[in-house]
């Protein structure tokens, strides 16, 4: 009889793995690190890490698929600077290209994984996308997000679009990846179509508030703020500073000063500098 039920709970295992298909490859975790997977029958592992080159953390798992949950044990590995372990319980969803934490111990960081796909299905960036509601704002699943080297250029990326190009620079695009998931963007928003002036970022609908350690910002009074033509180009100016330059963009300047106030934008913000990878307004 126990020969029986065991024969039974393996077809089962073994008929839901193949339902899933195979969990082998590239995955994006919501706390920007990139893993990799190999399933074996029904038993997956994997080895994570935040960056290639001296990353702060890297970890593997071993554990096992349990009908449509995985279940196994985790460990930091020396190659990043954390030194944690302990049990994982994951869901699989949306047919097998998403993992979800369903219990955790030992303050793993990553709550949700996403399949990433080859090269050749991202082809076309998010702001190409119809925008939703009166503004011109696209969508997405800041959770959905991970950053990815697409054709030798590292990309925010989500499902088959991008939404921010780094070339080069991978630690950019991590870094910018951690803030749009810290202040739970979930809007991309442009004035000015198909060559846009300006653009923002908004959370659940609102502006991005609060802070972020170590973040590289410049407070200015939207109260202030006005559109001026300094020397033939149109520019949004706040006291004896300039902050946004439209060129010949007139409206596009005006445009943008009604988002500034509207959503109480205080802070301009940006990863790297001189030449920032990545600018975003919060309060």
């Amino acid at each position: 009889m126990k020969s029986i039920l065991y024969a039974g709970v393996l077809l089962f295992s073994v008929l839901v793995s193949a339902a899933w298909g195979d969990l082998s490859g590239r995955w994006s975790g919501n706390d920007g690190g990139t893993y990799y997977l190999r399933q074996t029958g029904s038993h997956v592992h994997w080895y994570g890490e935040a960056a290639d080159s001296q990353p702060a953390w890297s970890n593997v798992f071993s554990g096992r698929i349990h009908g449509t949950r995985i279940k196994g044990n985790w460990t930091d590995v020396p190659k990043g600077r954390t030194r944690g372990a302990g049990d994982l319980e994951l869901v699989l969803e949306k047919d097998g290209n998403e993992l979800r934490v369903v219990n955790k111990t030992g303050g793993f960081a990553a709550s949700r994984w996403t399949r990433i796909k080859t090269d050749a299905s991202v082809t076309q960036p998010l702001k190409q996308l119809k925008p939703s509601g009166k503004e011109d704002c696209v969508r997405f699943d800041p959770a959905a997000l991970g950053v990815r080297q697409v054709k030798g250029r590292w990309k925010i990326v989500g499902g088959d679009h991008w939404l921010f190009d780094f070339g080069p620079n991978q630690a950019a695009a991590r870094q910018s990846l951690n803030v749009i998931i810290h202040y739970r963007m979930d809007r991309a928003c442009l004035v000015g179509r198909p060559n846009p002036q300006f653009s923002y970022m908004l959370a659940k609908g609102g502006s991005p508030s609060g802070g972020m350690a170590g973040e590289d910002c410049v407070a200015f009074d939207p109260k202030r703020a006005t559109v001026s033509n300094i020397q033939g180009s149109w520019k949004i100016v706040s006291g004896r500073r300039w902050l946004f330059d439209f060129g010949q963009g007139q409206t596009e300047a005006r445009q943008a000063l009604a988002v500034i106030r509207r959503y109480g934008f205080s802070q301009t913000c940006f990863v790297g500098r001189p030449d920032a990878d990545f600018t975003y307004l919060r309060r």
